[in-house]
């Protein structure tokens, strides 16, 4: 009978890196600095020090995550420059919230789910 696999915790390097590497899918479709700081309800000066190697907390790094799943997802079906526009603009699907109040609220499934109903042309 084998045993379950133990969860690894991963280091702080790597932390860092996978925050790096959410931070590169981000830009691809959120420009700037500021722009990212503000989908995720931090400063802009934040971002910058976690662009240059700082490690994000974890509810942090967890956000960067959630955005970069997200601003992928989007790049399946926006033009580049509308992910903004989408992240920062009121949704129906989430009553009239914007997707960026969600995601700083750490609230990613529900994000997901408006890309969802955004790609199968659901209407709210």
């Amino acid at each position: 009978m084998s045993q379950p696999a133990t969860p690894t915790v991963q280091t702080p390097d790597r932390r860092t890196a996978r925050a790096q590497s959410h931070l590169k899918m981000i830009r691809t479709g959120v420009r700037s600095n500021r722009a990212v700081a503000a989908v995720l309800g931090v400063s802009h000066s934040q971002v910058s020090r976690w662009r240059q190697g700082q490690r994000p907390d974890r509810e942090n790094a967890d956000r960067l995550a959630g955005l970069a799943l997200v601003v992928e997802m989007l790049l399946r079906w926006l033009e580049t420059d509308i992910v903004e526009e989408w992240l920062t603009g009121a949704n129906a699907h989430l009553d009239g919230a914007t997707p960026a109040y969600f995601i700083q609220r750490s609230r990613i499934a529900e994000v997901v789910g408006a890309v969802e109903a955004m790609k199968r042309g659901v209407f709210a």
